[in-house]
């Protein structure tokens, strides 16, 4: 294969999982707490070939060529910044406000009951199962995480009737009930934020929902710090969820430019098909 054709080839493969990732986030662009991911590209390696050139002073000199072998996908990364915040009504639904801060504010952290695994997620739909446990609203049912890292539990006591939920910015989390005749407050527990020194190497596992991997490995460096609007740590905005921080407008303005760029790199492979061809049949 002459080299063209395969700088070519490497293009058309390379453009083309750009527009996968493109696609993906134009696909999710209404997906609840989504964050954007972007194809970064790098050129390949180079061959490198020495030539010999005119003697100089009666010395040979030798010339070092450096040819590419095309490009392709160096790396993945996460655009972290804070979706549009859209208010539901629903006192189980929260946000994380960041904004500008690292990460857009940290977390929720969430816990599959059945294996114990711990992930986490922007997506802060929840809801209250009959024994009181905060699991996620979708097909997973993880459950919500307090700041000691355990299951969130806003059950009832004996005789008690829920009127209503009132979680703060800081998470803590306030029921207010009727027994014996009589309304009061009780403090059932906080949400647990969970931020990041490096989140890019958060592994996304789909649903909204990233990993660290296992305790030991802590790929993403997690912070010491689970308490909401302390820190870098986000806000709790109750009666709200965040939606994708896709931007329509810059997605489908980069897949015109990775259409020009695959369309280009059809017609190197074309072209190199076509000088090859012709040598062919000069041999002949």
């Amino acid at each position: 294969m002459i080299p063209s054709l395969q700088n070519g080839v490497s293009a058309l493969k390379t453009f083309s999982e750009g527009l996968q990732v493109l696609s993906n986030n134009i696909a999710n662009v209404n997906s609840l707490g989504y964050k954007s991911a972007r194809a970064n590209f790098t050129d390949n390696f180079y061959i490198h070939q020495n030539n010999p050139g005119p003697a100089v002073d009666g010395e040979p000199r030798n010339t070092t060529r450096n040819y590419g072998s095309g490009v392709s996908v160096g790396s993945l990364s996460s655009n972290f910044n804070q979706g549009v915040i859209e208010n539901t009504g629903l006192d189980l639904d929260l946000a994380i406000q960041g904004e500008a801060l690292p990460n857009a504010g940290g977390f929720f952290e969430v816990i599959d009951p059945d294996s114990g695994e711990i992930f986490y997620t922007r997506a802060g739909a929840f809801e209250s199962t009959a024994e009181g446990i905060v699991v996620t609203r979708d097909q997973n049912r993880f459950q919500l995480t307090d700041i000691e890292g355990q299951p969130l539990l806003l059950g009832l006591q004996e005789g008690e009737d829920l009127l209503a939920r009132r979680i703060d910015e800081n998470g803590v989390i306030s029921l207010i009930v009727h027994k014996d005749g009589q309304d009061s407050i009780r403090v059932a527990g906080q949400v647990k934020i969970a931020n990041f020194q490096a989140p890019q190497y958060l592994q996304r596992t789909g649903n909204g929902f990233y990993s660290n991997g296992q305790l030991e490995d802590n790929f993403a460096g997690l912070v010491d710090n689970s308490i909401p609007g302390s820190g870098s740590n986000g806000k709790i905005k109750q009666y709200a969820l965040e939606l994708s921080n896709v931007d329509l407008t810059n997605e489908f303005a980069m897949m015109i430019s990775h259409q020009r760029s695959f369309q280009a790199g059809s017609r190197i492979v074309t072209t190199s098909d076509a000088i090859l061809t012709e040598a062919v049949n000069l041999k002949r």
